[in-house]
């Protein structure tokens, strides 16, 4: 398994743990059904309609259809009863494997090594993953052939001291971390006569193309002139990245906010854990085509 597994796997659990009493509940509220069997029973062009034997009965009697409350209760007991055993084993499943699993990330590794046998983290992840060392390699060079836009903007320290430019930028600065996504920030595209340095451009492992992530922080400036002039030139931007074959939605992510005031940390967080799941497989994009 790659990436986040297990971050998927101990959000599901906790999931399973709020179901696992909803469904005690939910047994011990209709916990009188327990024992109850069914039959249905149906003739051509009529609805079907059940007989019921209860605990202590030899004999099966007339119960009626599936409006009926003794019915409906008897299937909800048998429902819930069934779904607890499902979730159970599932929890069962789900412990184990946390228990045991060890994610491949750089600095899971790294805890299990004595001191003096430690990579530096970058390195490290970089060890594991040949084709994503490449990919930040290329990167890094074709950067470090521009200057740095604005340095005197970059006042915000990331978790890791790394100078951002937002607050914005340094959660998803630090979701790119989280979910192992490697990531440059501020690389540089040439269009035409600009150069295009968008927050982030990520690297989707799966498909091993880039994404590109942009927080519009002014988008709702207070000011509406200045709101106004933002939206156009971020709106002209969007462009320019189309002409480099990058679509809003499709592998040109934005967040919008105003300021440091506004914006949805956990959207970004979900925004960047997609890239550390894999797409739909090929069968299941046919079968939503076909709807």
């Amino acid at each position: 398994m790659r990436y986040t597994s297990k971050f998927a796997v101990e959000y599901d659990l906790e999931q399973h743990y709020k179901l696992q009493e909803i469904y005690k509940q939910k047994c011990k509220d209709l916990s009188f059904y327990e024992g109850f069997q069914l039959k249905d029973k149906a003739k051509k062009q009529t609805r079907p309609f059940y007989s019921v034997k209860r605990p202590g009965e030899s004999r099966f009697s007339y119960a009626g259809d599936s409006s009926t409350p003794e019915v409906q209760a008897v299937k909800e007991y048998r429902y819930y009863e069934e779904a607890l055993k499902v979730v159970e084993r599932n929890i069962i499943v789900m412990e184990d494997f946390l228990n045991v699993y060890r994610q491949t990330r750089a600095d899971y590794i790294n805890d299990l090594l004595p001191k003096v046998y430690k990579l530096p983290r970058r390195d490290a992840l970089l060890k594991l993953e040949p084709e994503v060392e490449q990919w930040i390699h290329e990167k890094q060079i074709i950067k470090s052939k521009y200057p740095v836009f604005n340095p005197a903007g970059l006042t915000v320290a990331a978790f890791d001291g790394t100078l951002m430019r937002s607050r914005a930028e340094c959660i998803h600065y630090e979701a790119f971390y989280i979910y192992d996504v490697p990531n440059i920030f501020e690389f540089p595209y040439e269009t035409g006569n600009d150069v295009l340095s968008p927050d982030f451009t990520a690297l989707d492992v799966y498909l091993m193309e880039p994404k590109i992530f942009e927080h519009l922080g002014n988008w709702f400036h207070k000011d509406m002139v200045k709101r106004r002039q933002y939206r156009t030139e971020s709106i002209d931007r969007w462009d320019q990245f189309a002409q480099l074959g990058f679509y809003p939605e499709v592998n040109l992510f934005l967040t919008f906010g105003a300021g440091e005031s506004f914006f949805d940390a956990q959207a970004i967080h979900r925004r960047i854990a997609m890239l550390a799941s894999p797409p739909p497989s090929k069968e299941t994009i046919e079968m939503l085509r076909r709807l």
